[in-house]
């Protein structure tokens, strides 16, 4: 497992993943919605570049089943002191705190894969008795989704 004591202390644009029985199909839409604010449809009318991560938030009850998930893109340095405000009702603009990060990275975009790390995380945290607040749980996507198994993926609870 990694440390890191911050990294994620930034404004974000967001967007509710609106049909988490289908995933695939609300990271599409999501992903969409952030292209179009990025792309213009915000209060200044400017083009913001897309940069990396991509981040997920995830929520669980508490037996850990998903129940809800967001979508987030940086906002890049020059805009983080007056962030565009998003024209689409659905985009909103979110600003994450300083945390620590326990995290493991993997390659791949399977779902199954997902899961192994999640519990092989969660074996690091009982084993160390680490404190974790799992209602915080993230994942960040740092290539395109088109690179396939090349894909560098990192699973992320905060502290």
């Amino acid at each position: 497992s990694s440390y890191l004591s911050s990294g994620i202390n930034a404004e974000y644009g967001g967007t509710r993943l609106e049909d988490i029985s289908d995933l695939e199909r609300s990271g599409r839409l999501g992903f969409w919605k952030l292209f179009r604010y990025i792309s213009g449809a915000n209060s200044d009318g400017v083009k913001i570049n897309m940069t990396i991560p991509v981040l997920y938030q995830w929520f669980m009850d508490e037996n850990y089943s998903l129940t809800g998930g967001q979508m987030f893109f940086y906002v890049p340095a020059e805009y983080q002191e007056n962030t565009p405000e998003p024209l689409d009702d659905s985009v909103f603009i979110d600003e994450f705190d300083d945390a620590v990060i326990y995290n493991r990275a993997f390659g791949g975009n399977d779902m199954d894969q997902y899961e192994k790390e999640f519990e092989r995380l969660g074996e690091i945290i009982e084993r160390e008795d680490l404190s974790v607040d799992l209602r915080f749980v993230m994942t960040a996507e740092y290539t395109r989704p088109e690179r396939g198994p090349q894909r560098h993926e990192v699973i992320v609870v905060a502290a």
